[in-house]
């Protein structure tokens, strides 16, 4: 082992590493990282241990995969059930700022396509989401 190989450790992607990394990419594609996502993100992976681990896993695991490479791969390691809950907090993290800009919504519906998810068993989850995230409603 070389001297510089602890640093070049590869992580192998579980689900966990392939719900963080997906909702890594939607922060990111907007330019700009929300303090509510960052909070979203928090809260979310707390259930899974040290968050901010699996954030550093799925990072390094994102930085040596382009998005088409993850998504596949991502897709192979997902049952239907864990898709469909990576899908659904997608959405609310979309949401999660107040809106769902254009970058952000044609990534999440690369994630949908890549999972074989089709758009009409997804939409329920945006209507839910939407309304569950829509608080202009008490104003």
């Amino acid at each position: 082992m070389g001297f510089f190989d602890k640093f070049s450790s590869t992580v192998e992607l579980n689900p966990a590493i392939a719900l963080a990394g997906s909702m890594i990419y939607i922060m990111a594609s907007d330019g700009e990282l929300a303090e509510e996502e960052m909070h979203y993100l928090a809260s979310t992976l707390q259930s899974f241990g040290d968050p901010q681990e699996l954030v550093d896993s799925a990072y390094k695991y994102s930085k040596k995969k382009d998005l088409e490479t993850f998504q596949k791969e991502a897709n192979e390691v997902l049952n239907h059930d864990q898709k469909m809950t990576v899908l659904a907090n997608l959405i609310d993290l979309l949401l999660s700022d107040g809106r769902a800009e254009e970058e952000e919504q044609d990534l999440f519906f690369s994630f949908v396509h890549a999972f074989g998810v089709s758009e009409d068993e997804i939409q329920p989850f945006i209507d839910i989401i939407s309304i569950k995230n829509d608080f202009a409603v008490f104003l």
